[in-house]
């Protein structure tokens, strides 16, 4: 058999790399949500899932969760911190009431998944934002068949090369960027050489032997024509020609006659290289890799190296669909009738079928408050959507075990999804990702007068931290002045703002903080990267629910879908510790008069002087109380140095004329007069509200569309776990969504259905 036409077998070395130090220290996010549509003025509720990004197990690296949300104009409405515990962090946000109807991204991020890098996307979790449900704003398109307006055609491995037979892939979009039924053919030299018609979602394949001097064309139905690729004249290439439950073939070749070279073929998942096979190529080489290797459900990604140790050829395959948790999750009753109380049965067990505790989130709500535009899962955000580059047309479909071809259209995903033809860039494995987020507020606390510097200096300074209870606690600070108020001491003064208060005198010292920057420095970078989401083509989907009926109480009483409440203004909401402040100032606005020499409002504006002069006294004996309504003039003063005792060393540098009223101070007034500074902490806790029996003998209107909330279902060694609930006035279509993992790499999802009937 001479060498140049044989098969050649694997002569070489095939082994399995230690992971022991080549797993990644990025963390990956899930970002559970209690439902996908929201009304204004609701709260969301979250629970997120922090992953290490090498092997799925929660991680322990990071103790801050980093929360914002963006409207479709990229500007913030949402920022806030939440502490992780154990790789799990649960929280709600407010959705203000004068939030605008529209798609609305939230970014959730920790120190170690958002790191500064600008080559990497990011995959926010996206969610619809409505003033009422009844317009939930999914509009069908008027065309009935999409057309195709780019074709775009994908050789496997990367390269067409002559004379070597290939697998070609394609893909066919409308103007609009989805999907679009390709049918046609492809012409060499004129002659028709394979037709070309998709299987899924536009994708589909054809096996090809290019030719490099030949003309290749794509010519659709409607006559429409498309180019092709150039046919290289030389390269290597490699087929994955086989894919079972054990193992990979993959077929490399190279053209006839060319010289063996020593090549090397390597297998990663998730970043982390699991194999390696290195060979003689003379023609063609054939590799067979177990899938034993890889221990994760996931995309690997094997690599092909010639013998200068170049990357020529790569391809991603598909693995161990089957392992994944397996979680069952059913109702004792499909239909319920309004305010009855309902149970929910949860098992879980892994690709054995041996049962699992795991850690899980649970949401029964509506099932008008899916968001059918954005179909993403669990499965399919940790699995694909965050793995690959690109917009992904409906994720979850190749996530659903009744979809029968939903593993030869996820190979065909794979195949065709942003495919850069392989452009392979120079890394350091080894290589500390640049961190730039901290766990805990960093800060520094500087002295403003010179000569009281070196006195201060080299010298650890005492500081009051407070949280909004103004619960107090103390850290403090290096030689430097930089200080941290860890993690522990943030979760115990948990409720929105960490207040920090320097000890040294404020007249004498003039002492000043200042933090790190955290969430700016994470929005200057995140408006650099590209920003990938999961969508639907809303054509595709069966119906649009249509809503003209409105939620009757027990007592026949109409719950209106919005009410609007007009009343005086009144002051802006403060947390407890701007209340308090709020409140000691104003008790100190009985000290404003109106001088009866100059005539000016004094000890009115913080932001102007209190009195005429250091000594804190009027020229004149006269002082007369301000009327509320009336016209004053208060000044601006300069000291001009004490010059003598009579109160005339000043002078007037400002004058404005205000109508006298109780004065509202705002906060940075507050923090200064009281040399107070402040810095985000952990946004406050808040329990879902989960009505007893007794609540549901009430005569009020029960309009929750979310009935259940639970973010902490554990299943015992059995695996299983009961939850109970309680039907609102809503008699309407409801769906459970629970989702969660084991902890040691295993994640897994499932749905129930149940209907609520008006039972009067």
């Amino acid at each position: 058999m001479k060498a140049s036409k044989a098969l050649t077998l694997f002569s070489i070395l095939l082994f399995a790399l230690s992971v022991n130090g080549q797993i990644l220290s990025e963390e990956l996010i899930y970002f559970q949500t209690d439902k996908g549509i929201y009304e204004t003025g609701e709260d969301l509720w979250f629970k997120s899932y922090v992953f290490d990004r090498g092997n799925l197990t929660l991680s322990d690296k990071s103790r801050t969760l980093f929360v914002e949300m963006l409207d479709d104009k990229d500007s913030i409405v949402w920022q806030e911190k939440y502490p992780i515990q154990s790789g799990i962090s649960e929280g709600y946000v407010y959705l203000d009431k004068n939030l605008r109807p529209g798609d609305y991204r939230i970014h959730a991020y920790t120190k170690c998944s958002f790191t500064a890098d600008t080559l990497k996307p990011y995959h926010p979790r996206v969610i619809r934002i409505v003033k009422n449900i009844t317009d939930k704003g999914h509009a069908k398109d008027s065309e009935t068949e999409r057309k195709v307006s780019r074709l775009s055609f994908f050789p496997e491995g990367g390269s067409l090369i002559d004379g070597v037979a290939a697998k070609v892939t394609f893909k066919g979009t409308d103007k609009k960027g989805m999907p679009a039924d390709v049918k046609g053919e492809l012409r060499e030299n004129g002659r028709r050489i394979a037709r070309l018609e998709s299987l899924h979602d536009g994708m589909g394949m054809f096996m090809l032997l290019p030719h490099k001097g030949s003309r290749y064309t794509a010519v659709l139905d409607d006559g429409t024509e498309y180019g092709f690729p150039n046919v290289e004249s030389s390269g290597l290439s490699l087929h994955l020609r086989k894919q079972t439950d054990e193992y990979m073939e993959f077929l490399l070749s190279q053209q006839k006659g060319a010289a063996p070279q020593r090549i090397r073929l390597e297998g990663k998942m998730r970043g982390v290289k699991y194999c390696m096979a290195e060979g003689t190529l003379n023609e063609i080489l054939k590799v067979k890799i177990p899938v034993s290797k890889f221990p994760l459900q996931g995309i690997s990604e094997f690599t092909l190296y010639n013998e200068k140790g170049l990357p020529v050829a790569e391809r991603l395959v598909y693995l161990n669909p089957k392992r994944k948790l397996n979680i069952e999750i059913s109702t004792d009753k499909e239909r319920y009738a309004t305010r009855e109380k309902g149970k929910v049965s949860v098992r879980v067990s892994d690709a054995q079928g041996k049962p699992v505790v795991a850690h899980l989130g649970l949401s029964i709500f509506d099932a008008s408050y899916i968001n059918e535009a954005v179909p993403e899962n669990m499965l399919s955000y940790c699995m694909l959507s965050s793995e690959i580059r690109g917009n992904i047309h409906n994720p979850a479909y190749y996530f659903n075990d009744g979809n029968k071809d939903r593993l030869r259209s996820l190979d065909l995903l794979l195949l065709t999804q942003d495919w850069r033809r392989y452009v392979w860039e120079n890394f350091d494995d080894t290589k500390e990702p640049v961190i730039f987020l901290s766990d805990e507020i960093l800060g520094r606390q500087t002295i403003g007068k010179k000569r009281k510097r070196n006195e201060a200096g080299n010298v650890q300074q005492l500081l009051q931290v407070s949280g909004p209870d103004a619960d107090t606690q103390f850290i403090m600070t290096d030689s430097m002045g930089n200080f941290a108020v860890p993690t522990e001491q943030m979760l115990a003064l948990r409720g929105g703002y960490v207040y920090l208060k320097p000890m040294l005198d404020k007249d004498e010292y003039r002492p000043e903080v200042s933090f790190k920057a955290d969430f700016p420095i994470a929005d200057s970078l995140r408006s650099h990267l590209r920003c990938y989401t999961a969508f639907q083509d809303m054509n595709l989907v069966k119906s649009v629910e249509k809503f003209d009926n409105s939620v009757i109480s027990r007592d026949s009483s109409i719950l209106l879908s919005e009410v609007t409440v007009t009343g005086t203004k009144g002051r802006v909401f403060r947390d407890k510790m701007m209340g308090r402040l709020d409140s000691l100032a104003q008790l100190n606005t009985n000290s404003a008069y109106v001088c009866t020499s100059c005539n000016y409002l004094i000890n009115y504006r913080m932001d102007y002087n209190a009195h005429h002069n250091e000594f804190g006294r009027c020229p004149a004996k006269g002082r007369k109380k301000p009327i509320i309504g009336k016209t004053y003039s208060i000044a601006k003063f300069k000291y001009n140095g004490d010059t003598s005792n009579s109160g005339t060393s000043f002078s007037v540098v400002d004058v404005q004329s205000i109508v006298y009223q109780v004065p509202f101070y705002s906060e940075e007034e507050l923090l200064r007069m009281n040399n107070l500074y402040r810095a985000k902490g952990y946004y406050g806790k808040r329990e879902f509200y989960k009505p007893k029996e007794a609540d549901m003998l009430l005569p009020m209107p029960d309009a929750r569309n979310v009935l259940m909330w639970k973010p902490d279902v554990i299943t015992d060694e059995n695996g299983c776990t009961e939850v109970e609930f309680f039907c609102s006035d809503i008699n309407t279509n409801f769906i459970g969504i629970i989702e969660g993992t084991d902890g040691t790499g295993n994640i897994g999802t499932s749905m129930c259905e149940f209907n609520v009937w008006n039972s009067k």
